[in-house]
């Protein structure tokens, strides 16, 4: 399977995945500043947990996450000295993420298949709305004539329980999108890892009225997007 990267012009509204599972359940001042971060840029939203994720990710070995690699990750970080007082905190929490991690063991492993992981990121359009979607490994089934996706997230957001399962509706859409005679894209194979709440969440487990959330909130942003200004100009 091949990631088809889709295209979008200068006014149509954006958003991540991740950030789109937060927006749901945020307040409407919280609401407006994901959107304008998307629509204008932020110095500020560099990724906090990349050092965990990047671990998790180099750890992927022969279709399977090495416990070695991720010890060996632990330590790597552990052993940084900070070099400003939020890096202390940021360290910690990249550490807790990698622990949490693995203690959820070989339940976090892709289904057996032929395995890529993808380094770009890739956008879906639902509703009008481009949303970046970009799961970390395809797998292949070949046998099965199936595709799947797996989804790392790491937050500690209040409500990220309920905001991992809007990620992966999201990467559901995509991956439908992608579904085509020889390889067909698997909701039950799909899933989507969370490593703070230590869940793995399977795509054809998400009740229906995720659905009704997502496009709910995706009319809201369309709506919004227009109207939203600068910072220095909203003020």
């Amino acid at each position: 399977m091949i990631l088809h990267v889709g295209s979008t012009h200068d006014n149509q509204p954006k958003i991540s995945s991740n950030q789109l599972g937060e927006y749901i359940f945020a307040t409407p001042s919280r609401k407006i500043q994901i959107l304008q971060n998307h629509k204008f840029g932020s110095k500020f939203c560099a990724p906090y947990y990349t050092p965990a994720l990047e671990g998790i990710i180099r750890s992927f070995q022969n279709g399977r996450f090495s416990r070695d690699i991720l010890t060996d990750t632990i330590h790597t970080i552990e052993s940084q000295k900070p070099h400003k007082p939020y890096h202390i905190a940021k360290k910690k929490n990249n550490v807790q993420a990698l622990k949490s991690f693995l203690e959820i063991g070989d339940d976090a492993n892709p289904p057996l298949g032929d395995h890529k992981i993808i380094s770009r990121n890739a956008r879906v359009v639902i509703d009008g709305v481009a949303v970046s979607a970009r799961p970390e490994i395809i797998t292949e089934v070949k046998q099965e004539g199936l595709a799947a996706f797996t989804k790392l997230r790491i937050s500690k957001s209040r409500a990220s329980a309920d905001a991992q399962e809007i990620v992966l509706l999201v990467l559901l859409h995509y991956g439908q999108q992608q579904s085509h005679d020889e390889l067909v894209f698997s909701l039950e194979k799909t899933k989507l890892i969370d490593c703070f709440s230590k869940t793995i969440i399977a795509g054809h487990t998400i009740g229906r009225h995720r659905d009704h959330q997502l496009h709910k909130a995706l009319a809201e942003i369309r709506t919004l997007w227009p109207t939203i200004k600068p910072r220095d100009e909203s003020r």
